[in-house]
């Protein structure tokens, strides 16, 4: 077990330092200026040709439909309670609480990224970092908690981990159709780095007056680059794991890799309707193989105590001692994960739909309101959400651009913001998605875990089109 340990701490450790599967900022959506919009609508151009390198487009996200607010109660002047007190009713808690509490981050970082006019359309390309990793977490979890044994039994099914990380090498093309109707194609080859997914799809919890049984199974498949060799004992159990790295596995190993489409359309629609455009785009349609998936699943376990009934008071250390020794050993099946072979298989991307409409304000050309519906689709529950935002957009100058966003989705209220300075040469922006408001005086956010920030320094090349 402890090679596993190992191997969990090392996924952890490339997780953490090379998170994301957040595209560009949709605080950026209705800026002009702005050189990464082809990543949310590829249909969407530059208004310059650009290089970038390394620091481009940088962003870090955190994410939670659960906040301190959900945890700590007000109670008095300058006092605050946390659900475990007395003085929160357990209704009071509970009623706060989702059925589902996910928490989870994201980075996304373009490593080089290039864009230039080309035959009559606008051409791009780009090589960049993407990792997602989510952790959900049922609510009968937290009704435990707060209720403990009083309720007879509880479910805890549906404790999920979801991690994906790839790399992602991008060329993207869009042309103008016909005046006003331009359309985009973004094609990725994806080179996969890790992925893991662990479902507990049965975790109950049951007592009464005769006995306390807990049964639980879970699933769980993981990958990384290359091969990973499994020991089993002999019930099949995985009792240790390590990468294929020597000479000899070299020389035959296959990536994981895979492919994926953006399509999108923007549509000025002044002639019809004069300072409308809408927009449509669909990103991230594709699929990664890992060559080397291992799956397993937990044994259908359980933890049963009746009681131990009479004991001699000569024997008592010994009844006492063979009943922790066998309920130690049942809880320790519930953790055992048998072997069911590595293969090749193929996972879904977080796919993103994008639905835009933006009116520029026909007495100050300078000002704009748009709307924005933005719905993930992802193999993995985990991963799923929608928001809808309302934007205003200013752009006081041609080389200056602001944007401020307000709305609402399945991680809470959600409040944005994007500045941009684009002047001849350069372009900077730095902005964000998720606005903390209100924080502790330890500067933790009160509300919903919802953060974000994005930033980035580019060359700009040729003139504004």
């Amino acid at each position: 077990m402890k090679n596993i340990r190992y191997i969990l701490v090392a996924l952890a450790v490339l997780v953490c330092s090379q998170t994301s599967m957040a595209q560009t900022a949709v605080s950026s959506y209705f800026l002009d200026g702005t050189l990464y919009n082809s990543r949310l609508n590829p249909a969407m151009k530059a208004e310059r040709g650009y290089l970038s390198l390394g620091v481009g487009n940088v962003s870090l996200r955190l994410k939670g439909n659960v906040g301190m607010s959900n945890f700590l109660f007000p109670r008095g002047e300058d006092k605050l309670a946390t659900f475990m007190s007395g003085s929160v009713t357990a209704d009071e808690f509970l009623s706060k609480m989702p059925d589902a509490a996910r928490l989870g981050y994201n980075f996304d970082e373009t490593l080089m990224a290039l864009g230039f006019r080309l035959f009559g359309g606008y051409f791009s390309f780009g090589v960049s970092l993407h990792s997602s990793t989510t952790f959900s977490m049922p609510k009968g979890i937290f009704e435990f908690a707060k209720k403990g044994v009083q309720n007879g039994g509880y479910s805890f099914s549906g404790l999920e981990l979801n991690t994906m990380n790839y790399a992602a090498t991008t060329v993207g093309y869009s042309h103008e159709l016909f005046k006003g109707f331009r359309v985009g194609v973004n094609a990725k080859y994806l080179l996969g780095l890790a992925h893991a997914n662990v479902l507990v799809d049965k975790l109950n919890l049951e007592f009464s007056d005769q006995r306390w049984m807990l049964e639980s199974h879970a699933q769980a498949q993981a990958a990384l680059l290359c091969e990973t060799r499994v020991q089993m004992d002999e019930n099949n159990v995985i009792t240790g794991a390590e990468l294929a790295l020597g000479d000899e596995d070299l020389i035959n190993l296959l990536p994981s890799d895979g492919y994926a489409i953006d399509l999108g359309f923007v549509y000025d629609m002044n002639s019809i309707i004069p300072g409308l455009k809408i927009s449509a785009s669909v990103v991230d349609l594709g699929h990664i193989k890992w060559r080397y998936m291992m799956t397993g699943e937990s044994r259908d376990a359980k933890v049963e105590y009746t009681g131990m009934g009479d004991i001699d008071y000569e024997n008592a250390e010994d009844v006492v001692n063979a009943e922790l020794e066998r309920l130690a050993d049942d809880a320790m099946k519930l953790t055992e994960f048998t072997y069911n072979g590595s293969s090749e298989v193929k996972t879904g991307l977080n796919t993103t739909v994008y639905l835009g409409a933006e009116y520029n304000i026909p007495f100050f050309k300078r000002l704009s309101v748009g709307a924005l519906y933005s719905k993930c689709i992802s193999p993995f529950e985990s991963n799923q959400w929608t928001e809808t935002r309302g934007y205003v957009n200013f752009a006081p100058f041609k080389w200056l651009e602001l944007s401020a966003n307000y709305g609402r989705g399945t991680y809470g209220t959600v409040m944005g913001w994007m500045f941009n300075f684009h002047p001849w040469g350069i372009n900077m922006f730095v902005g964000s998605d998720y606005m903390i408001t209100k924080v502790t005086p330890q500067y933790i956010p009160v509300d919903n875990l919802n953060a974000h920030i994005t930033f980035g320094l580019n060359l700009a090349l040729g003139r504004r089109k």
